[in-house]
């Protein structure tokens, strides 16, 4: 009788084997600070598991660097500004957008608690005039946030060489930068809003979540941040790709309840910790202004947008045909 029920066992344990073997996993790029929520929202309620697969987050601060990662096969999912994906594309990078993760603006304008701004109440686009001759801190040379920097002052009748940019990486970083004074300014993303209003380090001068500054900066509300992948590896996963979106669907859901609130407050607090007093509420701050945008759904008008306004600032040579990025 033992020796049949270990037969049986080691059965069923070769026939489970497989099952757990086809398990596709997916390497995707997050950021410190709150990131691509909705993978940590899936992966905290079981939501990739339930779908057949593994949503395994990689830590990479800056979006050049997460599609130059993406191109290189190190990771299966970027999650990228449309203005690096656009970029990308036009050089000819064989990607695709499968989704968003955060539709509203990402970066915002932030001037240092000491920096004078005379003009500050007149709104966009006077106020702009303030930061002529500052030092403004953007995650990377190149970025979506230096594209859209330069989109600010454009809109306001400057230039970029109007200014002084300085790459100082993500909030973690960008926080002892303007603290320092190293910057007189960022153009950052949350969680650099809680950072702003807990430790008064800083304020926020122009934000595009609110609909300041100009149509550029605005109109990319409903696709403001990517999830893509290469296009190769959509066609030899369209089942892993397939559930990756039913994941996020559902994370997204999960995550436009407010009585959910505390579940995704703690989710924040368990997948990054803000080494700075008052740390909790900086998080907590960031993540209520942060809710509405948290969806899946990518807007396509507001991808062409995008596309739109990096061709007139010249950052782009040509118009591309968005819908040719956006896989549906």
């Amino acid at each position: 009788m033992i020796r049949h029920a270990l037969i049986a066992l080691a059965a069923a344990t070769a026939l489970a084997a497989p099952a757990r073997a086809e398990m596709t996993t997916l390497r995707i790029q997050d950021y410190p600070g709150i990131g691509n929520f909705l993978v940590r929202i899936a992966n905290a309620n079981g939501l990739c598991a339930k779908h057949g697969i593994q949503c395994e987050r990689r830590d990479i601060p800056q979006a050049p660097l997460g599609m130059q990662t993406l191109l290189a096969g190190d990771i299966d999912i970027a999650y990228v500004p449309p203005e690096v994906a656009i970029q990308a594309f036009n050089k000819g990078a064989d990607v695709r957008a499968i989704g968003s993760g955060g539709r509203a603006p990402v970066f915002f304008l932030m001037a240092g608690a000491d920096m004078p701004v005379p003009n500050g109440a007149k709104g966009y686009p006077a106020g702009m005039r303030d930061f002529k001759g500052k030092k403004v801190g953007v995650t990377a040379r190149g970025s979506a946030a230096e594209f859209q920097l330069v989109s600010l002052l454009q809109g306001a009748g400057l230039k970029a060489g109007d200014v002084t940019i300085i790459a100082v990486g993500a909030p973690n970083t960008g926080y002892p930068a303007i603290r320092q004074k190293q910057v007189d300014a960022l153009m950052l993303f949350t969680p650099m809003d809680g950072f702003c209003e807990v430790t008064k380090v800083c304020r926020v001068v122009v934000d595009p979540r609110q609909g300041q500054g100009p149509a550029d900066a605005t109109n990319v509300n409903g696709a403001a941040m990517l999830e893509v992948v290469r296009t190769d590896f959509l066609r030899k996963n369209p089942q892993a790709v397939a559930a990756f979106k039913a994941a996020m669907e559902e994370a997204t859901a999960f995550a436009q309840k407010p009585e959910n609130f505390p579940a995704l407050l703690k989710i924040g607090l368990d997948t990054f910790k803000i080494n700075a007093p008052d740390g909790d509420k900086i998080m907590e701050v960031a993540l209520r202004n942060s809710l509405a945008s948290i969806a899946f759904p990518a807007d396509p008008k507001a991808l062409q947008s995008a596309a739109q306004y990096l061709q007139k600032t010249g950052q782009i040579d040509k118009a591309v045909d968005t819908s040719r990025l956006l896989a549906q």
